[in-house]
């Protein structure tokens, strides 16, 4: 139980993304901004974030150095914004509950691949059953979501 504070720092984090699909909706509908410069703006809102809270708690930002890494390294922030990109495009047809739902799915998908693989240096997490119910469990849910929207559809 000592990782219970960093499950409540996870929780808080996944609090923040259906409010950002909210506030990043409600700012594309009426700034006539599109959905990639929606993202665009959001980055940089990031950026300026970033440094107020680097300049807060280290004091400032140093560069990095960049012989020590490799180029997929740096590929972090533009997977960034294709991820919020994503959810952008998908919100607005199939609502947030299922943008973010299916979101899920997918990381716990590939977050289950690189666990168990070791992929990208990251500590092997042996893969069981009872991750691999959790994972049904969540596709069950999904699928048990379309349906719903498909009967309300058809009716």
């Amino acid at each position: 139980m000592q990782n219970i504070s960093y499950v409540f720092i996870s929780i808080l984090g996944g609090l923040i993304v259906p409010l950002q699909l909210a506030i990043v909706n409600a700012f594309r509908n009426t700034s006539g901004a599109t959905q990639i410069q929606s993202t665009f703006y959001l980055y940089i809102g990031g950026a300026i974030a970033s440094l107020i809270i680097a300049l807060l708690i280290d004091g400032g930002i140093k560069p990095p150095s960049y012989q020590n890494a490799s180029w997929w390294m740096w590929m972090s922030g533009f997977l960034g914004s294709l991820y919020i990109l994503c959810m952008f495009i998908a919100a607005p047809k199939i609502g947030a509950t299922s943008t973010l739902l299916w979101v899920f799915l997918g990381q716990m998908l590939f977050a289950t691949i690189i666990d168990s693989t070791g992929l990208l240096g990251v500590q092997i997490r042996k893969l069981d059953g009872l991750k691999l119910l959790g994972l049904g469990f969540i596709l069950i849910g999904g699928l048990i979501m379309l349906y719903n929207e498909y009967r309300k559809i058809s009716n």
